[in-house]
C-alpha cells in the first residue's frame, strides 16, 4: 500500500469510517460502513492519488465531513494548483449529488414512518414530564417514540426528530435539518413566535395562542427566522431564545436579522433555561406575561417612543436640572468614564475604592462623593476570596459606616452558576438588567473579560456596547469602565471608546518604582469634561497597610517631583543631568528649582 493510501486509511478510521482493505482511489464516490453501524453504508469517501494526493470523507452517523490534501497549496506549481482546483470542484459536485440523494431517501423514509405511525397519546411519558399535550401533526411509533416532522420552506417533510420516553432526541441519519422546522398553528391575529424545541414551543403556544415555529436547535434558529420573515414580511416575530450561552447568542443574531424583539425567559422563583422550564416553575401566566410584554411593546400603534425635536428658543428656555456628581469632580451623574492602567498596577484596588466611596458617600484620592449612592460592581476575573480580602481591608481603611455596606452589590465569577455574561452582546446585557434596578453607578472591571465579542482594535465591534452605555446614561446610571493599557501606555484597543466618555483616567507607573511598593501610581486625567484648574492636576497615590486596613496616601505630582529634584541636587547632579534623569526639559527643571528655592528660603 502506498504511503498516501496508508495515510487515507488512518484518516478514515479516525473519522469512524470502515473502508475496504484497499481504498479505491479513482476519484469517484464510494460508500462504506461506519464503526457505529458496520452493516450499513452510512459513510462515503472520494480519493485521488495524483499529486497532490487528496481525500474527502463523510460520516452520516456523526454528520462529520472534511477534506485532506497531502501537500500545502503554497508549495504547488501553477499547473498542480489548477488540477487541484478542478479536482475539488469535481468532488463538490459528487458530494452535493450524494447529499441530495441521501436526503431525498431520508425524506421519503420520514414520510413513510409518519404515515405508519399512530396519533400521539397525551399520556406519553415525555409529554407528561414536560406538562404539554401533543399538538399539530406530532405522531408516535411502535417503540413509543414521538415523531416530529421536520419540514422545509415549502412545507414538505425533509426529516424526522424522534423523542424517546426518557427524552433522548435523535434525527434520522443523513436527513436535512438545516432550515427545517415544525409549526404549531395558532391565532392568525397574534404575532409569530420562534424557539428551539417542541416542549418550549408547546408552552409558548398554550400561554399565548400564537403560531410557533420550532427550529429544533439554536444553530438553526436564524435560518428558520429568515424563512418565516420572507414568508411573513409584515408580521411581528418574537424570537424566544433559551437562557443559556448558545441560546442567547443565536437568538440575538436571529432577532437582529429579523428586526424582531428578543425574548429570554427570566426566572424569579425557579430555575431553568427555556419557556417550558418557566411554565413548570412559575406557571403559564408568567410565560404569557413575559411574552405579551414584548408583544405589546412592539405592536403597531403601541405608542412606542419617538424622537423629539425642539427649536432653539424652546431648548434654551427648558428647565434642565444640573447633573451634579456621584464622585466630585471626576464622575458626574449620568456620566461615562474609563480608568485604564498597565497590568499589575493596582487598578482593581483603585476601582473598588471608587465604588466604596460612592456607595458610602466617602472619599478616595482627591475625590469626594457628595452623598451615598447605590452601586453595582461587576468583576470579570478576580477569585472570590481575593476580592473579599481586598474589599475587607479597603472598607476598614476607608471607615465605611455599616449602613453603607448594603449600598454596594457585587457580581463576581466564582459565585455564579454560569459563565459571566458577555456585555458586548445584547443577551449579555439582558442578563445584567435585573440587577440594575435602582442602581446609580455601575463599575465594570474589566472590559477585556466582560466584553468578549468582536475585535478589540475595531471600533465597529464597540458599537453594541456603546449603544448600551448611552442607554444607561439616558436612564440616569453612571458607568465606570476598567481597562488595560497597551504597550504605548494609552488604553488598549480602539480609541473610539473614548468618544462618549466624560472622564478618562490613566494610572501610570512612577518613574522610580519597585514591586515591593505595591499599588503606587500616578493618576492623570487625559480627558476631563468640565474639570479645570486644581481639580485637573495629576497626583500620585500609594496604597499602604495600617494594621489590618489599607489606606491611600496622596501626594501632588509636583511635590513628588520637587522631592526627587532636591535629592538629585543634593547628590551633585547638574540641571542638565537632573533633566535627563527625570525625563523633563531643562526649562521645566529650572521652574521646579525656582519653586524649590522659594520653599527653602526662610
Amino acid at each position: 500500500m502506498s504511503n498516501s493510501l496508508h495515510t487515507f486509511q488512518h484518516i478514515l478510521h479516525d473519522k469512524g469510517l470502515i473502508p475496504s482493505e484497499i481504498i479505491i482511489a479513482d476519484g469517484t464516490l464510494h460508500r462504506c460502513p461506519t464503526a457505529a453501524k458496520p452493516h450499513k453504508q452510512n459513510g462515503a469517501y472520494i480519493a485521488h492519488l495524483d499529486s497532490p494526493a487528496t481525500l474527502w470523507w463523510c460520516n452520516w452517523e456523526s454528520s462529520d465531513q472534511g477534506t485532506f490534501t497531502e501537500a500545502e497549496e503554497t508549495t504547488l506549481s501553477p499547473a498542480e494548483k489548477e488540477a487541484l482546483h478542478q479536482r475539488h470542484a469535481a468532488m463538490r459536485q459528487q458530494r452535493d449529488a450524494e447529499f441530495a440523494q441521501r436526503q431525498a431517501a431520508v425524506a421519503q423514509k420520514a414520510q413513510s414512518e409518519l404515515n405508519a405511525a399512530a396519533p400521539c397519546s397525551p399520556e406519553h411519558l415525555y409529554l407528561q414530564r414536560k406538562g404539554v399535550p401533543p399538538l399539530a401533526d406530532i405522531r408516535q411509533d411502535h417503540a413509543e417514540r414521538l415523531l416530529i416532522p421536520v419540514r422545509d420552506a415549502a412545507g414538505q417533510v425533509q426529516s424526522l426528530q424522534r423523542i424517546a420516553p426518557d427524552g433522548e432526541k435523535r434525527f434520522l441519519t443523513g436527513g436535512k435539518v438545516h432550515g427545517g422546522h415544525f409549526v404549531i398553528q395558532g391565532n392568525p391575529e397574534k404575532p409569530l413566535a420562534l424557539c428551539e424545541g417542541y416542549a418550549t414551543g408547546a408552552s409558548i403556544h398554550l400561554a399565548c395562542d400564537c403560531t410557533v415555529y420550532v427550529a429544533f436547535s439554536a444553530q438553526n434558529l436564524s435560518v428558520v427566522t429568515d424563512i418565516v420573515r420572507r414568508k411573513f414580511p409584515d408580521k411581528l416575530l418574537l424570537i424566544c431564545g433559551d437562557n443559556d450561552e448558545a441560546g442567547r447568542s443565536k437568538a440575538q443574531e436571529a432577532a437582529q436579522a429579523a428586526h424582531g424583539p428578543l425574548v429570554i425567559p427570566s426566572f424569579t422563583t425557579g430555575a431553568g433555561s427555556d419557556f417550558n422550564d418557566l411554565h413548570h416553575s412559575e406557571g403559564l401566566h408568567e410565560v404569557r406575561r413575559q411574552l405579551e410584554a414584548q408583544e405589546h411593546a412592539h405592536a403597531p400603534g403601541s405608542n412606542l417612543p419617538s424622537l423629539v425635536s425642539l427649536d432653539m428658543g424652546e431648548f434654551l428656555s427648558m428647565p434642565i436640572p444640573e447633573r451634579g456628581y456621584l464622585l466630585y469632580p471626576v464622575l458626574p451623574v449620568q456620566g461615562i468614564g474609563i480608568m485604564y492602567a498597565p497590568r499589575g498596577i493596582g487598578k482593581t484596588f483603585a476601582a473598588l475604592s471608587v465604588a466604596v466611596a460612592v456607595a458610602s458617600g466617602g472619599a478616595v484620592f482627591n475625590w469626594r462623593a457628595p452623598m451615598p449612592k447605590k452601586t453595582l460592581y461587576v468583576d470579570g476575573e478576580m477569585p472570590a476570596i481575593a476580592m473579599q480580602n481586598r474589599l475587607t481591608s479597603l472598607v476598614s481603611g476607608m471607615s465605611v459606616p455599616p449602613l453603607a455596606l448594603k449600598n454596594l452589590a457585587l457580581i463576581t465569577p466564582d459565585l455564579q452558576p454560569c459563565p459571566m455574561p458577555d456585555l458586548s452582546t445584547m443577551s449579555g446585557q439582558m442578563l445584567l438588567e435585573p440587577f440594575l434596578k435602582g442602581v446609580d453607578m455601575l463599575v465594570l472591571d474589566n472590559i477585556s473579560t466582560l466584553c468578549r465579542t468582536g475585535k478589540e482594535n475595531e471600533s465597529q465591534s464597540w458599537q453594541t456596547m456603546q449603544a448600551w452605555l448611552l442607554e444607561l446614561r439616558r436612564r440616569g446610571i453612571t458607568v465606570l469602565l476598567i481597562h488595560h493599557a497597551g504597550k504605548s501606555g494609552d488604553q488598549r484597543g480602539a480609541s473610539a471608546r473614548e468618544d462618549i466618555m466624560d472622564t478618562v483616567i490613566s494610572l501610570r507607573r512612577p518613574r522610580e518604582y519597585s514591586m515591593a511598593e505595591g499599588a503606587r501610581f500616578e493618576v492623570h486625567l487625559t480627558k476631563a469634561r468640565g474639570i479645570l484648574g486644581e481639580d485637573a492636576k495629576s497626583f500620585e497615590a500609594n496604597l499602604v497597610t495600617e494594621g489590618n486596613s489599607l489606606q491611600w496616601l496622596i501626594k501632588e505630582l509636583e511635590d513628588v517631583e520637587l522631592e526627587e529634584l532636591k535629592r538629585l541636587l543634593n547628590e551633585g547632579y547638574s540641571i542638565r543631568d537632573c533633566a535627563e534623569e527625570m525625563g523633563k526639559s531643562k526649562g521645566a527643571i529650572q521652574r521646579l528649582k525656582r519653586k524649590l528655592d522659594g520653599e527653602m528660603t526662610p
